[in-house]
């Protein structure tokens, strides 16, 4: 019987696109960089801040990666909140899922920003929430979600995992947990399809639907 869900947060909780969007093209023009489309900035999430500027500013130096970061990240600390939604049906199924089971948040995104979003806009939902941190490194590799099921004394073996992008796939599959990929995120069903995932879902209802029938 399983005794925990954990989530990613950027894709699979929220859609942050266009704040983050926004906080990119900032940084960008400030340094003299060609503004990216907000396809590309999807494209581009998942594996951190730094590798995110990395990928929307290809040609920059080291430097000017790290100074268009610096300046992409004082903005989108301010401004974490101002575009970001909830995916329709997250907190109906969060709430229900809450009343058995434990739940956690595991995001590559900078740990203050994990901590802010998810008290705004789910407070007193999660068990645990994790991000980005210097202690531990960041999804695919396993040390963060096995640090979560520690928390909540719980094994690998307890939990689901569910992300929409190749590093929680990887992660998953690399620790052997049950997992489920959702493609109404910030990857296509074809690009998850390449991954090989345990299930697939287009939207939050049929998500519900796999839980349950995993459960």
């Amino acid at each position: 019987m399983k005794k925990a869900m954990i989530f990613d947060l950027d894709g699979t909780l929220l859609d942050t696109i266009y704040d983050i969007h926004q906080a990119v093209n900032i940084g960008l023009k400030t340094f003299g960089y060609k503004e990216v489309s907000v396809d590309h900035v999807r494209q581009s999430v998942g594996s951190g801040a730094m590798q995110m500027i990395k990928r929307c500013a290809p040609k920059a130096s080291d430097n000017h990666v790290k100074s268009i970061h610096d300046t992409y990240q004082a903005y989108y600390d301010a401004n974490h909140q101002d575009l970001t939604v909830i995916y329709d049906g997250i907190i109906e199924l969060l709430q229900k899922l809450k009343l058995s089971y434990q739940l956690a948040v595991v995001s590559n995104k900078y740990h203050h920003l994990v901590q802010s979003l998810s008290a705004y806009y789910f407070k007193d939902i999660f068990d645990v929430v994790l991000g980005m941190t210097n202690a531990l490194p960041i999804k695919p590799a396993p040390d963060m979600i096995l640090h979560v099921c520690h928390a909540m004394n719980i094994s690998k073996d307890d939990i689901i995992y569910i992300g929409d992008s190749e590093p929680d796939i990887i992660v998953a599959k690399a620790l052997n947990v049950d997992h489920i990929a959702v493609s109404y995120g910030y990857r296509t069903e074809n690009q998850l399809l390449q991954l090989n995932p345990m299930h697939i879902v287009n939207d939050v209802k049929t998500l519900d639907e796999v839980l349950m029938s995993i459960l």
